[in-house]
């Protein structure tokens, strides 16, 4: 039996490109099929890093100089360097690590209104680091953050309205809010909300509207997508059916290691 697959959303606390502090898996029920786990994506969109977290061959020397600049920024009111300061301090980046010093910097540039500082709120308080967990109050940061646009706030607080985390369980609002993240270009949102309008959950049941958000994640790469649009040209479901287009599909998500993909290729007696 094929199945579809909404795809596992992480709750990453990645605050700047390419760095992944932490990742929570929380106990869930199945969001979808395919025995996914609901759990919370966050940190900072990539590419909105400052340009020196990314590189590697940093010397001491360099790094220091570094942090000194953004201590002394941070300690003159920028909200940016507060942010990145609270993200030094939270990984130990060039300086001891202090996550609760790290809550109070992150503290300081949300009340500058600077998304990624509340989105780095709304994961602390979710995943309890540096502060108590407490979803409601995490719920509030991530809110704060979606309304001015930060994708990964609004993906988040998609997930705390889908599994009722700190809030009301609404999966209108999960729909919601994970279509202005899919709309945004965010691959992970677009092959949820993909799922969402298989499973007439949130959204009314449109199997086009799960193909067009099916294909835009899986162009972007993201397997499970890939997987979803392929059984949906196999099965002629919201598109005409297409064994053609069902294999290309499944050969890629299965390049990136889905078993799944695999054996759906298997059964159709390709390698």
């Amino acid at each position: 039996m094929k199945t579809f697959y909404s795809g596992v959303i992480f709750f990453w606390v990645i605050f700047f490109s390419n760095w992944a502090l932490a990742e929570i898996n929380r106990d869930a029920a199945a969001v979808y099929e395919g025995g996914d786990i609901a759990s919370i994506r966050g940190g900072a969109a990539e590419g909105n890093s400052a340009d020196f977290f990314e590189i590697d061959d940093i010397s001491p020397v360099e790094k220091q100089n570094r942090v000194s600049l953004i201590k002394k920024a941070a300690r003159d009111g920028y909200a940016q360097a507060q942010y990145e300061l609270g993200c030094m301090l939270f990984t130990g980046w060039g300086i001891e690590k202090d996550r609760r010093e790290a809550i109070r910097w992150f503290l300081e540039a949300a009340g500058h209104h600077h998304a990624q500082a509340q989105n780095a709120l709304g994961l602390a308080y979710s995943s309890g680091e540096g502060v108590r967990q407490d979803d409601t109050e995490g719920a509030r940061w991530f809110r704060l953050a979606a309304e001015q646009g930060d994708v990964d706030a609004q993906f988040n607080l998609s997930c705390m309205y889908y599994n009722g985390w700190g809030v009301e369980q609404d999966k209108h609002e999960a729909a919601k809010w994970c279509m202005k993240a899919a709309a945004q270009g965010d691959p992970q949102a677009q092959c949820v909300l993909g799922s969402m309008y298989v499973r007439n959950e949130g959204v009314k049941q449109d199997l086009k509207e799960a193909m067009r958000w099916f294909r835009r994640g899986a162009e972007q790469g993201n397997p499970i997508a890939q997987h979803n649009l392929a059984v949906l040209y196999e099965d002629g479901k919201g598109v005409e059916k297409n064994l053609r287009e069902a294999i290309k599909w499944y050969r890629q998500a299965a390049e990136q290691g889905l078993p799944q993909s695999r054996e759906a290729l298997a059964l159709l007696g390709e390698k």
